[in-house]
């Protein structure tokens, strides 16, 4: 009895023995199952972005002052954030539709004819273009070719057609009538200057400044009607703030900034400059002085 209940006892330690071993055999096993299956299954595959592609710029050609409408074609291009025409920004970027927008161009950057490149924006990365994107701008306008002379000249003086008039006092009315002129207005009796020999009311500020009040059509502006002014308008100083004329400019560039103020740039001879600013001309380089416009039909 004695041997048959230590080898009942011996056989049922080994059968729990055995149990054992195979337990930690299979536990594992058994675990990764239950956490696998624990698991969320997807019940949807991520689908890829469309890269932005732009394919078509139309019109590929306009105004040396901007303005124009252009619109992009493509794919994807609803992504696209920003339009630039060489280095400048274009505005009011519009989505027509997924593969369809539309900017304003911005004018040329000195207002030369040429082509510059179209790229469209995703933040900081260009999206991929399937041609050459390109826009070629033209002087289509009488203030194109106002802005292209004065661009050409503002500093390289066209003395051997219209003389300098810095040895009689200052060069800047005689500028500023060689730019209306290539905006394409007619010499008169008053007003003309024939290889260098020049009327007062061209070549000096306050006789222009007399003339341009009897010029049909011509406004005078004061500086606070600055949302009035553009491109190509006359600007005549009076460093002083009172009425005595000192210096006359063409306005070179009109800018909205986001607040709504208003920037002037301006272009003349004699402080030889293409885009002067209007506000630290009159504030800190002349406190106290003050200017009037001419907004020009």
């Amino acid at each position: 009895m004695r041997r048959t209940s230590r080898t009942a006892v011996m056989t049922a330690l080994f059968a729990a023995a055995a149990m054992l071993l195979a337990g930690c055999a299979v536990a594992p096993a058994d675990a990764a199952a239950r956490q696998h299956s624990d698991r969320p299954v997807p019940l949807v595959t991520a689908t890829p972005v469309a890269i932005p592609t732009v394919s078509e710029v139309s019109p590929a050609s306009g105004s040396l002052s901007g303005g124009d409408t252009v619109t992009l074609t493509g794919e994807s291009l609803s992504q696209v954030t920003s339009v630039t025409f060489g280095d400048r920004a274009a505005s009011e970027l519009a989505v027509v539709d997924q593969n369809t927008i539309t900017v304003v161009a911005p004018r040329q950057a000195t207002y030369q004819t040429g082509t510059v490149e179209i790229a469209a924006m995703i933040g900081e990365q260009a999206a991929p273009a399937s041609g050459d994107l390109t826009y070629e701008y033209t002087a289509v306008t009488d203030v194109d070719r106002q802005m292209q002379y004065a661009l050409t000249y503002w500093k390289d003086y066209n003395d051997d057609e219209w003389g300098d008039y810095n040895p009689l006092g200052g060069d800047c009315a005689n500028f500023v009538s060689q730019t209306l002129a290539a905006r394409g207005w007619e010499p008169s009796n008053t007003w003309h200057n024939y290889s260098g020999s020049a009327t007062t009311a061209w070549a000096f500020v306050p006789a222009l400044d007399n003339w341009l009040q009897t010029v049909p059509d011509v406004t005078r502006l004061s500086s606070d009607q600055r949302d009035q002014i553009e491109v190509g308008d006359v600007a005549v100083f009076s460093w002083s703030g009172t009425t005595y004329r000192d210096h006359v400019m063409i306005v070179s560039d009109v800018v909205t900034n986001d607040d709504g103020s208003i920037d002037i740039k301006l272009v003349g001879h004699n402080v030889d400059n293409d885009f002067r600013d209007f506000d630290e001309t009159v504030t800190e380089e002349h406190p106290g002085g003050d200017a009037w416009f001419y907004s020009i039909p």
